[in-house]
């Protein structure tokens, strides 16, 4: 298992001026990250296309380049294949986002998500009304899917997803799933998706820069985020994702550096051991959450070696 060893500084760097207890410091993140993706691995033996113990699961260990059980890729391939065959090529009649996720992770893995035993991932990308019907995510993840490793599809337009994803920015800058104002989740989630051009494409480049701004301005004292009803650490996961992917060193930039903490000292305090997260403090172990969280610390890992955690082109 790896050992990050230089990359254990992110939460042993003491911020002189911060004025806050560094809740975290303690860790030995590499230790924490081989609990985690450990923890991961064995709660999902059967991984198939699902959400929870399945997709982000085997993306995780694959970006992570963990050693996984023997067969364990092959035991995801074959599920997926029997969901598509049982439903005559049917993911989902609403969420495009789920033949986002199932071609992300079939490129995770290193086969063809144009040719999964005759299915085509990509298939409904093409179809605007039906990637739409799921709001901004649709758009989101489309756009991830495709540039995970370069997919040049016939019939797909990627300035579909942007120019539809522009076109939703908030005045104050940022992006929502509804509402009056913007929220944190999908903003990071458009910086994630519009890192491969940032600082290529001026309009797309100066959203973000806007996006970045005010989710510093919503930032809480304590290093997170606020989301929908109160604090969680997936949303402050999605932050740390979308900032390494565009080069934001979250230990310096003084934007994301608070009073009473820094998203570092934040995440960790969700960490309840034995490669666990919860959502929400207080809560009991949550397998989104630590899907989640290991994503995130994946991301902080390749912004160290300049990479963003969807370039699925560097997986081994």
């Amino acid at each position: 298992m790896k050992k990050l060893l230089a990359f254990v500084l992110i939460f042993m760097l003491i911020f002189s001026g911060c004025g806050a207890e560094k809740i975290g410091t303690d860790y030995d993140f590499s230790k924490v990250m081989e609990e985690t993706m450990a923890n991961i691995i064995e709660n999902a033996p059967d991984p198939g296309h699902s959400s929870i113990a399945g997709e982000w699961s085997v993306m995780v260990a694959k970006r992570y380049g963990a050693e996984v059980p023997e067969g364990w890729d092959e035991t995801y391939y074959k599920n997926l294949c029997q969901t598509l065959e049982e439903n005559s090529g049917v993911l989902t009649n609403t969420k495009h986002s789920n033949y986002s996720r199932a071609a992300l992770t079939v490129t995770a893995i290193g086969k063809d998500p144009t040719n999964v035993e005759g299915y085509n991932l990509f298939e409904h990308h093409s179809d605007f009304e039906f990637v739409s019907k799921q709001g901004l995510p649709g758009s989101i993840f489309s756009l991830i899917s495709l540039d995970s490793a370069g997919y040049e599809i016939p019939g797909v337009d990627r300035n579909v997803f942007i120019e539809h994803i522009l076109s939703e920015e908030y005045e104050v800058g940022g992006w929502a799933l509804k509402g009056e104002e913007p929220d944190v989740d999908i903003t990071a989630q458009v910086i994630q998706a519009f890192a491969p051009y940032y600082g290529k494409n001026e309009k797309i480049t100066a959203a973000v820069d806007r996006a970045v701004e005010h989710l510093s301005k919503v930032q809480q004292e304590n290093g997170g985020f606020f989301a929908w009803e109160g604090e969680n650490v997936q949303t402050t996961a999605q932050v740390i994702i979308a900032l390494s992917s565009i080069g934001i060193d979250i230990r310096t930039d003084e934007r994301f550096i608070k009073e009473d903490g820094w998203i570092g000292s934040y995440f960790m305090q969700y960490y309840l051991g034995d490669g666990a997260f919860c959502h929400t403090l207080g809560m009991a172990k949550d397998p989104m959450a630590t899907d989640q969280c290991m994503q995130a610390m994946i991301a902080l890992e390749l912004f160290e070696k300049g990479e963003r955690f969807y370039d699925f082109t560097k997986i081994e």
